[in-house]
């Protein structure tokens, strides 16, 4: 026979211990902070040891508290996750927020197929210019671009790569080759996320540097179709440009290229354990296809 805590006060503990928050708990399970906090005092008296201590921020774990915390949450997905395999499909609105590149040139894209594999999930999107707080604007993920992982919870869709293109015919030839010093006077589209000319230049050998004729549109979207209409050689990652590669309105002009971060998915904390969600993510992690 097992000897085991009631399951309200496990998943009281682990939501708490896992947010860092009895007030966050309580949001995720949709109980009162007073019941939060009633089940973990219970489960403290049946275990006779303290899981949390209260600190100036609000509450944080002991050692004891996270050692069972290490092993409950794990127990808990087991759970979810044989449940979930046995109950109906996933379904439901799923909130995404993003930037435009991203949302038009990679995501957009592949949205039939996320209909194809999950015809009851509605996903919502929300395109901003700004970098939204996905848990005080209420989303349940976001995607975004990063130079670095920020947290552990943030997931790599994919690297960025940044190489040089143009419209076919517009890059200057040497002998057959590249001429790099030629390439070099213009016009170079800048965006401002991927504007790295002059490492680029550097890491393809050309030695002098001359000042280099920029032109700055509006984002990354008008970078590459710019590009596309033949008024210069853009800075970009593939992914972002595939549609145009694939169809020769862009051509790549060498294999010279700069790794400068990647899109990472964020999820809500507070949003992960939904089924929808979680079907989202598995979809956008698996690198879904058009």
């Amino acid at each position: 026979m097992r000897l085991l805590p009631p399951l309200n006060a496990l998943r009281a503990f682990e939501a708490a211990g896992r947010l860092g928050s009895f007030t966050k708990a309580a949001e995720e399970l949709n109980v009162s902070h007073s019941a939060i906090s009633r089940h973990v005092r219970g489960l403290e008296g049946r275990l006779d040891v303290h899981l949390f201590r209260t600190h100036n921020t609000g509450v944080v774990l002991t050692d004891q508290g996270r050692a069972y915390l290490s092993e409950i949450t794990p127990a808990l997905d087991r759970i979810a996750h044989a449940t979930e395999a046995l109950s109906v499909p996933p379904k439901g609105i799923v909130t995404l927020t993003t930037e435009n590149t991203v949302a038009q040139k990679w995501l957009i894209p592949r949205l039939a197929s996320l209909k194809a594999r999950h015809p009851d999930v509605d996903l919502k999107l929300s395109v901003s210019t700004q970098l939204m707080d996905i848990e005080a604007h209420d989303f349940d993920m976001g995607l975004r671009y990063l130079r670095t992982k920020a947290d552990d919870d943030d997931h790599l869709l994919f690297q960025c790569g940044v190489r040089a293109y143009a419209a076919p015919g517009f890059a200057p030839l040497s002998n057959g080759a590249l001429d790099l010093s030629a390439l070099a006077k213009g016009p170079l589209l800048v965006d401002a996320t991927f504007g790295l000319w002059p490492e680029w230049f550097e890491k393809a050998g050309l030695t002098n540097i001359p000042n280099l004729n920029l032109l700055h549109p509006l984002g990354a979207i008008l970078s590459i179709q710019s590009a596309v209409a033949g008024l210069g050689a853009v800075l970009m990652d593939k992914n972002l440009c595939e549609p145009e590669l694939q169809s020769g309105a862009l051509v790549e002009l060498s294999p010279v290229e700069i790794e400068f971060g990647g899109y990472y998915l964020v999820v809500n904390k507070r949003a992960k354990r939904r089924k929808a969600v979680r079907a989202i993510c598995q979809w956008l992690l698996e690198g879904p296809s058009k």
